[in-house]
């Protein structure tokens, strides 16, 4: 049991041996609490008769380093080694990064995550990720007395934006740009093929089969920065054979090249980068009628950009919904669907025909409407005229006959 020293802290004595003599060998610790004295005297028993070396306390950014290099970046695609280095850098270390670990509470980590409250969930995963799993692997070093990430609460995100199939007015603008737009293969591809965006540019002339009118999709593009390189597909589902369309083959055809080139590269042959790839897409937005003008003032840098003008309402991920969408206007068994577009749980897919089956369902719905409350009109037209025919003659010696 630990007892107050004059200075106000908890002393306390372990033993981790005895001398010669037979005489015991102690070593005393000091803490401002029981709970920390006694983490403290287990360091010492580990350190003098388990062999594990003390570590000290050490600033958050230290450990966090050691932290990512030794036990996430080995384990992630290079895509998400981009966000987990940016949440550190931008967010968590200007935070956190020069308060020494024993200083970090509880109620400050939760502070600093309910700054994200309305931000993606994505971005909200991250951060608590990241704080959950450094200050776990500090405790477990016994670094750290306690965990101070072990009640924090995830803030709500932001709702996420549906997605929908396209109208048929957007329906019509796209095949019209596909075929005049100089970059309408690109939007062909995600139109007729429901690709994700990363597969789309990721394909190359080998992965075409023209005989059997199929496309092996098998590689992903991530974007690092300023530079794009072949990556690892979502998950082991998205490798498959999706279906050539006679419309699309018959824009391929006359464009076929090498096997290792990508249909969509940068002069010096490599992928597109993330800045060329926005640039054409709002360019293509743009010639289909599906884009919102930015707000720009003097303070704009590079106000003539076409990304600063301009903002898409849709995104390449509403192509693959609508595609989707029209599988099962198509009357494509939903398994069937799940294969072709690269589902790994046939739930997804099922959920989204359920979606849209809800939706004809609602569309079913008024349309019925209209037919009943036309047949009531129909009726009730009907019926005035009957009653108008019926109606007994006035008798004009009446004194307000001609009144009303």
């Amino acid at each position: 049991m630990g007892k107050k020293n004059e200075s106000g802290k908890y002393r306390g004595r372990v033993q981790i041996g005895v001398d010669k003599d037979g005489k015991p060998i102690n070593k005393y610790v000091c803490a401002s609490t029981m709970r920390e004295l006694e983490h403290k005297k287990e360091e010492v028993r580990q350190h003098y008769i388990d062999g594990v070396p003390i570590r000290e306390d050490m600033p958050f950014y230290q450990y966090a380093e050691e932290w990512y290099k030794v036990r996430k970046e080995p384990f992630i695609s290079e895509a998400s080694r981009s966000a987990y280095r940016s949440m550190l850098m931008k967010h968590i270390l200007p935070a956190f990064g020069l308060r020494h670990l024993r200083a970090i509470t509880a109620n400050e980590l939760q502070v600093f995550v309910n700054t994200f409250a309305g931000l993606s969930k994505s971005q909200i995963t991250i951060v608590i990720g990241i704080l959950k799993a450094v200050m776990k692997g500090a405790y477990a070093d016994g670094i750290i007395p306690r965990d101070p990430s072990v009640s924090l609460i995830r803030p709500k995100a932001k709702k996420k934006e549906s997605r929908r199939a396209l109208t048929d007015r957007e329906r019509e603008h796209v095949l019209v740009t596909i075929k005049r737009h100089p970059d309408g293969l690109l939007l062909a591809i995600l139109y007729y093929c429901g690709l994700r965006r990363g597969e789309a540019l990721g394909l190359r002339w080998e992965d075409f089969d023209f005989e059997s009118d199929t496309i092996h999709i098998q590689r992903d593009i991530d974007f690092v920065g300023s530079t794009s390189h072949d990556g690892t597909l979502k998950t082991e589902a998205a490798d498959r054979f999706v279906p050539i369309p006679a419309d699309l083959r018959e824009m391929l055809l006359p464009l076929r090249s090498l096997p290792g080139v990508y249909l969509f590269h940068q002069a010096d042959g490599r992928p597109l980068s993330q800045s060329t790839f926005k640039r054409k897409w709002l360019s293509l937005m743009e010639d289909c009628y599906c884009v919102q003008d930015r707000e720009i003032d003097e303070n704009t840098d590079r106000p003539n950009d076409i990304r600063k003008r301009l903002k898409p309402t849709l995104t390449p991920h509403y192509f693959r919904h609508n595609y989707i969408t029209m599988l099962y206007e198509g009357g494509i068994d939903p398994l069937i669907a799940m294969k072709i577009v690269g589902h790994t749980d046939y739930q997804t897919t099922a959920n989204i025909y359920t979606h849209l089956s809800e939706e004809t369902m609602r569309r079913a719905s008024v349309n019925l409407d209209d037919v009943f409350q036309k047949k009531a009109k129909k009726k009730a037209t009907k019926s005035g005229a009957s009653a108008r025919s019926r109606k007994p003659p006035v008798d004009t010696s009446l004194p307000w006959a001609n009144k009303f």
